[in-house]
Parts: structure tokens; sequence; C-alpha cells
């Protein structure tokens, strides 16, 4: 007779390993420079790591306070991004909003499942890859 065992499987493990501390760390380290001084590589590099971040919340019920806290950094990069072209150092009307996001990230980073934050960085790439090809 066979013994009825109330094992359950393991979800499958991905070795994707560092992925949410190269993002939290991307994304702390290019708002301190462009704190800093405007430099348009390193808000190229906050760019990407907003939109990687918001395609990864985007549709997912538990991150809905974090997407509208989000959404007011976002306006604020956009808003920076004419400033930051120009040379100028961005005020404290814009650093605040955008810490904020960075802050967000770091709180959603742990809450995220790696292959979907991996999925949403490619799909991030693709859009912008798309974006610029039109």
């Amino acid at each position: 007779m066979r013994k009825r065992c109330p094992r359950k499987p393991r979800a499958i493990r991905i070795p994707v390993t560092g992925l949410r501390g190269t993002v939290a760390l991307d994304a702390r380290l290019a708002y301190e420079v462009i704190k800093a001084t405007p430099d348009i590589y390193a808000f190229n590099r906050l760019v990407d790591s907003f939109n990687m971040m918001s395609v990864a919340m985007l549709n997912d019920k538990r991150f809905e306070l974090e997407l509208n806290i989000y959404g007011g950094a976002t306006r604020a990069l956009d808003e920076a991004r004419t400033l930051i072209a120009a040379g100028v150092q961005l005020p404290a009307r814009l650093l605040e909003p955008i810490r904020i996001g960075v802050n967000v990230i770091d709180e959603v980073l742990p809450r995220l499942d790696l292959a979907y934050l991996a999925n949403s960085e490619l799909t991030a790439v693709n859009t912008v890859k798309d974006m610029m090809r039109n």
C-alpha cells in the first residue's frame, strides 16, 4: 500500500542573485549623483530604474499606494529632465519627490518575485527600444 504524504512541492528557485541589490544600488547612486551635479548619464540610469519598477508595480493590487506616491516622483523626474539637459542644479522641490520615489523602490523590491522583476526589466528595456525606433 502506498503511504500518503502531505508533501507539497517547493517553488522553483531561479538563480538571479543580486538583482534586487543592483536595482536598489543603481537607483540610490544615480539619485546621489543627480543631487550633487546635473549629470545626464546618472539621470538616464535613474529613469531606467524608475521605468523598470513602474512596470513591476503596474496592475498589482499590493502596490496601489506605492504606485500613487511613485507617480509624483515620475512627474518630478519628467520636470527635471529639461533642467538637467540645460546643466542646471535641481531645486529641492524636485529632489524631494525623487528621493521619495527612490525610497519606494527600496520598500517594494523585497516584496517582488525575482522572476517577475527580471521580466519587468526586459519589458522596460524593450519598450524604450521600441519608442526610440519610432
